[in-house]
């Protein structure tokens, strides 16, 4: 029995290193000639879709299968908003975007909300693929092998290092500010009982406020990235209702 653990411990950890991998991989390539198929291609269809929901998705239904369809997308975060949730939330929300807007207009500091328009589709998407990566499935899958602590340090690490991949994000400062942004998104997690419309609508002013200050760090929003966004979002949807259904039903309701 024990070996069995020990053996899920280092499958848990060697899975959570090889997309972390995959992911750096794919950024970077996506970055390095960021031609709008090119990106779509790195950025959009493998770091989201593939490395981030997809592998996932499939380590999930493996360890569950279709008997467990109740309980597969919940371990993954996707629950209903409590009164504890909301509270977690909010107070998180106040904390990281007050923190960030309030100190900067005190000293009249320039905030160009003209630019918010632009990465709003974009953003959704990859909080949403670092959401469910790094907290609905790494943080969950730790906690219940090793313990909330090295939970929240390991979703936090993974949430500072993948960005790595992005050219505007590679000084020491910025790594370790991610790693404390991280961390405070998988104690959101943790403290809303594992629930990931939190970690994300914790994360997701989150990111556009940090956008809007520091627009030079990220790659370049535009009408193109727009349109890709919300075409992966779409395909986002209609990947989690099919999966629904197919846990759901198991793969012979869905053949016969």
């Amino acid at each position: 029995m024990k070996e069995a653990a020990n053996r899920g411990k280092g499958k848990t950890l060697l899975i959570s290193a090889g997309i972390e991998i995959m992911l750096i991989i794919c950024i970077m390539a996506a970055n390095l000639n960021p031609t709008p198929i090119l990106y779509f291609i790195f950025y959009n269809l493998l770091y989201g879709l593939v490395f981030s929901l997809l592998i996932p998705l499939y380590c999930l239904y493996k360890e569950n299968g279709a008997p467990a369809s109740g309980r597969v997308l919940a371990e993954a975060g996707f629950k209903k908003l409590g009164i504890r949730q909301w509270g977690v939330l909010a107070a998180f929300v106040v904390f990281s975007v007050g923190g960030q807007l309030i100190s900067k207009m005190a000293v009249g500091e320039q905030i160009y909300w003209h630019l918010l328009p632009r990465g709003i589709v974009p953003l959704i998407m990859t909080t949403f693929f670092e959401e469910f990566l790094f907290r609905g499935f790494v943080q969950s899958r730790i906690d219940r092998q090793f313990g909330w602590v090295p939970a929240i340090l390991v979703s936090g690490a993974m949430f500072s290092l993948y960005h790595l991949g992005y050219p505007g994000f590679r000084t020491w400062e910025d790594i370790l500010l991610l790693f404390v942004v991280g961390g405070g998104f998988a104690a959101a997690y943790k403290l809303s009982g594992n629930n990931l419309i939190v970690s994300f609508f914790a994360n997701l002013p989150n990111a556009f406020v940090t956008y809007m200050l520091k627009y030079e760090q990220f790659p370049v929003m535009s009408v193109s990235s727009t349109i890709a966004a919300a075409v992966i979002l779409v395909l986002i949807g209609l990947i989690l209702l099919l999966y629904h259904d197919f846990v759901r039903y198991g793969a012979h309701g869905i053949r016969s």
